[in-house]
């Protein structure tokens, strides 16, 4: 008895089969980074990179604000800069990630939608049983 991979399998051109393969092995962190400056929403991961490097830049500007100081209350205040500024980056940075997870999930969805495709291409046409 055949297993539904092994179906799937069979029913694949040697075009989708080369289209899933090169799927398969393009798995880079780079990679899905640039995706995501390609979609609809490329404007907004880009002004959100941005943020997140001028979040770094304020942030080690009150933390050393912060350590050069003298006065209590000035303290006080550049370290709540320095941790606002930190909490921030490190929301935008949650956000990134969680673009990145759906780039992944989306690459995986569509894979499995042209598996589908072809199995059931296959399945009409009688070429599988």
């Amino acid at each position: 008895m055949e297993s539904i991979d092994e179906r799937i399998q069979k029913a694949l051109s040697a075009e989708d089969r080369a289209f899933l393969a090169r799927m398969e092995s393009d798995g880079s962190l780079y990679r899905d980074i640039a995706a995501t400056f390609r979609g609809h929403t490329r404007w907004l991961n880009a002004l959100a990179f941005l943020f997140a490097f001028a979040l770094l830049a304020v942030g080690v500007m009150c933390g050393w604000q912060f350590a050069t100081q003298t006065d209590l209350r000035t303290m006080q205040l550049w370290g709540a800069g320095t941790i606002l500024s930190f909490l921030s980056l490190g929301l935008i940075k949650l956000w990134f990630w969680m673009e990145l997870q759906k780039v992944s999930i989306l690459r995986e969805l569509k894979r499995v939608e042209l598996q589908l495709a072809s199995l059931t291409a296959a399945m009409r046409s009688g070429k599988t049983q």
